[in-house]
């Protein structure tokens, strides 16, 4: 039976930064999430986003103009506010309404996505936009990590308690949450590199490649699409 690690903390280690504030998020996530924020609201809007982290992708989206009132669980500074997922209390910044509820690197944190889902359709005036992400647990990669050792990419034992991956969404189960929630019109993407640097890296990409001739293949919308990227409009 493998060893549990239990360690304090709720975050992968920050290995990017926007403006000095840490990205925990896997490579090229916070830049594909803002490029599909401002599309979603092109003549601006108010937006929540949950699961800020350090902040990074709040303050990208506010240096495009963007309107946004960013919350977390453990907040690092005193302008995000704190909002557990799983046991929400609103307050008046955050009960909405809003346009766009922005959730990027999030569900897999949360006990029960399905009433997280939910609670942001409240949120949202009618015709506002959801955009979701989370770990593309069919990536090829992924598909080969559950054979070999029975846990997708930033999943499994070690990663269950700190950053807290709890919770895994194929897109297809992504999908229906958010259908059943109240929305209509999902488009589903794929975007976001690996962590893997140096000899990893060289081996990752041996790997893709061998996978890709044996028929093991996706095509990324953005980078390798090592997470899945879901936007939806309230209905």
């Amino acid at each position: 039976m493998t060893d549990v690690v239990r360690r304090d903390g709720r975050r992968t280690p920050a290995v990017r930064d926007y403006r000095g504030h840490g990205i925990h998020a896997a490579p090229g996530v916070h830049e594909y999430a803002a490029d599909l924020a401002r599309s979603l609201l092109p003549d601006g809007g108010r937006v929540l986003e949950v699961g800020s982290g350090c902040g990074a992708l709040a303050l990208r989206l506010r240096d495009a103009g963007v309107d946004v009132v960013p919350t977390d669980l453990d907040p690092p500074h005193d302008w995000i506010a704190r909002l557990d997922l799983d046991d929400p209390e609103w307050t008046e910044d955050t009960r909405g309404p809003f346009d766009l509820v922005v959730c990027v690197e999030t569900l897999e944190h949360v006990e029960n996505p399905r009433q997280v889902l939910r609670s942001v359709r409240a949120l949202l005036r009618p015709g506002g936009r959801l955009l979701v992400s989370t770990p593309n647990v069919t990536h090829p990669h992924s598909r080969l990590l559950t054979l070999l050792r029975g846990a997708p990419y930033v999943f499994g034992p070690r990663l269950y308690h700190s950053p807290g991956h709890i919770t895994l969404l194929p897109d297809w189960m992504l999908t229906e949450h958010v259908r059943l929630a109240g929305f209509d019109d999902v488009e589903v993407t794929t975007a976001g590199d690996t962590f893997y640097r140096g000899p990893m890296r060289a081996a990752y990409r041996v790997e893709m490649a061998a996978l890709w001739l044996l028929g093991i293949r996706q095509r990324a919308t953005s980078g390798d699409g090592v997470c899945t990227f879901l936007t939806a409009t309230a209905v």
